[in-house]
């Protein structure tokens, strides 16, 4: 049958750091902070993820391939050459079209922490030096910034019928019938397209505020499905309870849901509790477990 989307979801433990920040004040630096339960933890924005997903995928072609938005943040919108409005989609102004709005093939969500911020959460400070005032003197500012260990969950989407394409709406016998018109014919270059996309998950690097607090930010547990049916449903695989213990009830649950579909796990030992119990529900669904990268890998391995 023939594949309709590629879906994962993963959990990427941090060191601590500071990924996205929130709003702040002039001499804070904090997270990006929700509210459950009562409890303050850390996300990173869908939009912060999407810009990590960006630059992986321009580290790895040349400055041709994609555009870079210009001051009213606006892209080229030529998605037969440009790799970036392709997959991620624009909201811009065409000559001689006017105003154009292509959905991202491409869905991130946030990355939402998973462990509280009481018990994960120190102040450190930098100090920005400012231009002497007086010779023999310096002067500057102390910024405390926010920093974190955490556990966040992530998901991607990538819609596959989209790619290289876009849809219009036509009109015939009194009816509107909406339709993909081919951009980019030729199917080895949408393929070449998604293997990028992928290759750059695979490689993300490109996160704030890393020249101080160096950390990784790829998968340490992994989902990762070819779908013939596009849907989200993966994304609710993964879900901790007491603290670093998957819950593998609702794992069990999902992937029996997703029963049809090509599914490949990876994970990196020490990550959670109970990977013994994680080992055996994904044995009994014949989900091959590997690596992250691994995982990631095979399904590279099996774009058509």
């Amino acid at each position: 049958m023939e594949k309709k989307a590629i879906s994962a979801v993963w959990l990427a433990e941090t060191d601590l750091t500071n990924l996205n920040a929130g709003i702040g004040g002039s001499n804070l630096v904090d997270l990006k902070k929700y509210k459950k339960g009562g409890v303050d933890y850390p996300y990173v924005s869908g939009q912060a993820m999407r810009y990590y997903l960006k630059e992986g995928i321009r580290r790895l072609v040349s400055s041709d391939k994609y555009c870079v938005a210009n001051d009213k943040g606006e892209t080229c919108g030529a998605i037969e050459s440009c790799i970036l409005c392709d997959l991620f989609g624009f909201l811009t102004t065409l000559k001689e079209q006017g105003a154009q709005i292509r959905v991202s093939p491409i869905k991130m969500s946030p990355a939402m922490g998973l462990l509280p911020l009481n018990d994960n959460l120190t102040i450190d400070f930098l100090t920005r030096r400012k231009p002497q005032q007086e010779a023999g003197k310096l002067s500057g500012d102390i910024v405390n910034v926010e920093l974190g260990v955490n556990i966040y969950k992530a998901g991607m989407s990538i819609d596959l019928a989209k790619i290289g394409v876009e849809e219009v709406i036509e009109e015939s016998d009194g009816k509107r019938h909406r339709k993909f018109e081919a951009k980019v014919e030729d199917e080895k270059e949408k393929n070449e397209r998604l293997k990028l996309a992928l290759e750059a998950f695979k490689n993300l690097s490109d996160y704030s505020k890393q020249a101080r607090v160096l950390t990784d930010f790829t998968p340490n547990l992994l989902l990762i499905a070819l779908q013939s049916r596009y849907n989200h449903l993966l994304q609710k695989a993964i879900e901790l309870k007491d603290g670093r213990k998957l819950n593998v009830e609702r794992l069990d649950q999902v992937l029996t849901a997703l029963k049809d579909e090509t599914i490949y796990a990876g994970l990196l030992s020490g990550t959670l509790d109970n990977e013994d119990d994680i080992k055996e529900v994904l044995s009994s669904h014949n989900v091959k477990l590997m690596t992250p990268t691994e995982a990631i890998d095979q399904v590279i391995s099996e774009v058509k």
